[in-house]
């Protein structure tokens, strides 16, 4: 039996996988196969059931909590700000009109951002588009909402008629006072209870690692995606990758304040 892994190759999932994807793998007489994929491309493998482990996208995950189930307390929580969930914008998010453009990728960070526009600061009448890439984007758009490694990019190079840049992590925990979390480590209910153990001992193993050669790793990553070593080191230091009761009470709220809002279809 093939186990099926998504694997999201961004920069803050990198602590996940070392020794754990993205080459398949065998183990206890059982493939893994690790498939590259985007958060909300994971979210939709997930739920046609072509898909058994992954971070599922937050909104993902409640949404097929009935099939998966949380692996541990893995994830991906932030300490303060996301630094790579930013919304590019002609203004402050207060005033914000018109048309934002979304990226194709994201699930839980459009969410968010609605919440924050038009639960937080009652901007209803925002229209979205969703855009496949950034290199896409035809500068018409009032915002543009990009994640992951883009993001960080974005930041460094600037968006023409896009100045003001707002994190939306940040915005969160301004907002409600505590750390958000963007995705959950999941597996399918129905598979049997060694590969659970399996997966979950590989996760524990690959975070470790990542402490112990903290360093070597950085540098490594930050010479692949033209980046300084301190900007990798920071930008990992600012992630929680198990979820504390803060996340926990975070995660509820967040989804409170979703279904009050009509955004959990």
């Amino acid at each position: 039996m093939n186990i099926r892994v998504g694997y999201i190759p961004y920069l803050n999932m990198v602590p996940f996988h070392h020794g754990f994807g993205p080459e398949p793998m065998e183990a206890a007489g059982r493939r893994y196969e690790f498939q590259s994929i985007s958060p909300r491309a994971l979210g939709l493998a997930a739920e046609k059931g072509v898909i058994d482990v992954g971070a599922l996208s937050l909104v993902d995950w409640v949404r097929s909590s009935s099939q998966y189930e949380p692996i541990g307390r893995y994830g991906i929580g932030v300490r303060k700000e996301a630094q790579s969930v930013l919304l590019f914008s002609n203004r402050g998010m207060p005033r914000l009109q018109g048309l934002c453009a979304v990226t194709d990728e994201t699930s839980t960070s459009f969410r968010l951002l609605q919440l924050l526009l038009e639960v937080r600061y009652g901007r209803s009448n925002i229209r979205y588009e969703r855009i496949a890439s950034s290199t896409l984007y035809d500068g018409g758009a009032d915002a543009l909402l990009l994640i992951g490694d883009e993001a960080m990019q974005a930041q460094k190079q600037g968006i023409k008629g896009l100045s003001t840049v707002t994190d939306l992590g940040e915005e969160w925990l301004k907002w409600q006072g505590t750390p958000f979390v963007f995705a959950r480590w999941a597996i399918r209910r129905a598979l049997r209870q060694d590969v659970k153990d399996f997966v979950e001992q590989s996760i524990q193993k690959s975070l470790k690692i990542n402490d112990l050669h903290n360093l070597e790793l950085a540098s490594k990553e930050a010479a692949q995606r033209q980046l300084s070593l301190r900007d990798v080191l920071d930008y990992w230091n600012g992630f929680a990758y198990e979820l504390n009761s803060e996340h926990e009470w975070s995660i509820r709220l967040f989804t409170e304040l979703l279904e009050k809002a009509c955004l959990t279809a």
